[in-house]
């Protein structure tokens, strides 16, 4: 879809049926928590891509796995769960925020889903880390209420998530945002991890064995933050050639 100046495309290499499922929101802004929860679903639940994201605002890179090119931004589904996933490992810049979140809401109303939840980490001075969850509708606040999951009372939610908070209200679609709040001490896959445990609360068909991610933690982290600057590097200058 067209957003003013920016321009965001979803291209499908096939049409899945996850009609009544739920959509996860993979697209990073800040932290790599984000990307690290929808990369380790997809590769848990061993997803199938379905299609690509694609922006000239996106970083002009071809990200590269057992020889084959991938885009920087991918839709994968499950069917049988009906989860579809959206992930990237580039930050996506504020300016992106609404283009990007008004796709992402599009395809999941094409496709017949009913819900989108998103993850976000932001930074707090000390202390432990403490889920909190957002609902856009009184029926995804319900959802966060019966999973145990505090809701945040004050707040401010940034970039894409906050987006589709907003759009999801006024389109009486329900959206949920799982925002952990952690210090800079808080290991990056301990945050992500309780997210992930919130998500399995919230959506009690989706099981995630995380013994993997505690194992594999500091090569995925690793895996992630290499990708992410070759993105930045791109965006400056042509890393080949």
């Amino acid at each position: 879809m067209t957003d003013g100046v920016f321009d965001v495309r979803i291209k499908e290499y096939k049409r899945p049926d996850v009609r009544g499922g739920i959509v996860i929101d993979g697209f990073p802004s800040s932290s790599l928590v984000t990307s690290l929860v929808a990369s380790y679903l997809v590769a848990h639940l061993k997803m199938d891509q379905v299609a690509f994201v694609e922006s000239a605002h996106f970083p002009p890179v071809a990200f590269v796995y057992g020889g084959k090119p991938r885009y920087p931004a991918r839709v994968y589904v499950e069917e049988e769960l009906k989860l579809a996933a959206f992930v990237s490992e580039f930050n996506i810049p504020l300016g992106l925020s609404r283009a990007v979140a008004n796709s992402l809401l599009d395809w999941s109303l094409k496709n017949g889903c009913e819900m989108v939840i998103s993850t976000l980490s932001v930074p707090k001075e000390s202390g432990d880390a403490v889920i909190y969850g957002i609902g856009s509708t009184e029926r995804s606040r319900e959802m966060i209420s019966k999973a145990g999951i505090e809701q945040l009372a004050i707040g401010v939610v940034p970039g894409v998530p906050g987006v589709l908070l907003c759009e999801g209200r006024w389109n009486n679609f329900d959206v949920v945002v799982l925002l952990v709040e952690a210090s800079e001490d808080t290991p990056l896959f301990a945050a992500a991890a309780m997210l992930l445990e919130a998500l399995t609360k919230l959506v009690p068909r989706i099981k995630i064995d995380l013994e993997p991610l505690y194992r594999e933690a500091k090569a995925i982290q690793d895996r992630l933050r290499s990708l992410r600057e070759v993105a930045q590097a791109a965006e400056r200058k042509p890393m080949y050639g």
